[in-house]
This record gives structure tokens, sequence and C-alpha cells, in this order.
């Protein structure tokens, strides 16, 4: 079975086949994707995280990742953003709309969380503001 056919004739990001996949589609890439969610975005404070978000236009959120070398060495920040990036997938399909790129920044502690713990967070922070609205 070839990938390109894998999805054929439904959504990559909402079929029911490997939808909690943290596909490279849903990824920030670029410093300016990076700059547009700082300048436009909302911001919300949780736990040993700080998260900004912008509605992104897309079908799906994306991710981001600040990890800081003056906090972690190289082992422990490649851990750290595998655990963000678990807790992205495992939630990401609860995440409130409008679609939005998500930039998590870690802060000395995320490395004690689980990823449903950090999901919980990232959810709960991003309702919170919602609501606000």
């Amino acid at each position: 079975m070839s990938h390109s056919t894998e999805f054929e004739g439904r959504n990559e990001f909402t079929g029911t086949r490997n939808a909690s996949r943290f596909r490279p589609a849903e990824r920030l890439r670029t410093p300016q994707q990076y700059q547009r969610v700082r300048r436009r975005g909302r911001r919300a404070s949780a736990l040993h995280l700080r998260i900004q978000w912008a509605a992104n236009g897309l079908a799906w959120h994306r991710l981001g990742l600040v990890v800081q070398k003056r906090f972690w060495n190289a082992v422990q920040r490649n851990r750290v953003k595998r655990l963000i990036r678990e807790g992205f997938r495992t939630c990401k399909q609860q995440l409130p709309p409008p679609y939005s790129d998500i930039v998590v920044i870690a802060l000395p502690g995320t490395e004690t969380l689980e990823p449903g713990e950090l999901c919980a967070r990232l959810r709960r922070a991003m309702t919170r503001e919602n609501r606000t609205l």
C-alpha cells in the first residue's frame, strides 16, 4: 500500500486513519510564522509554560516550540520537545476553534509534566482565553 493512496478520498487531517499523528504540515517552520503569532496572537500562562496563539485560516492547528538552551542541555531539550509534541498530538482534536498557530514556550519544570497534563493545560489556557472574548 503506497503512502499516496492511503488518504485517497478523505481529508488528511480529519480522516479516521492516523488522525492523531503529528504531521509535518502541523509544524511552524519559519521565523516569520513565529513572529506573526508573537505580534498578533493571544497569550496565556500555565505552570511551566507560556502559550501564544493566533488564528491561521487553515483547517488544522499548527505547533511551534521554543525550548531555550539556558535551561537544559541538548538531551533534556530534545526530551522536552518530544513531551510537548506528544501532548499536542494527543489533544489537537479537542482544542477549540478557530484553528490556530500555537507557540509553546517551555520554562523550567516542563520536563516534569506528563503529556496528558500538558494537554489539559494547553486546552484549559486556550478555552479560558476564548471565553473572555
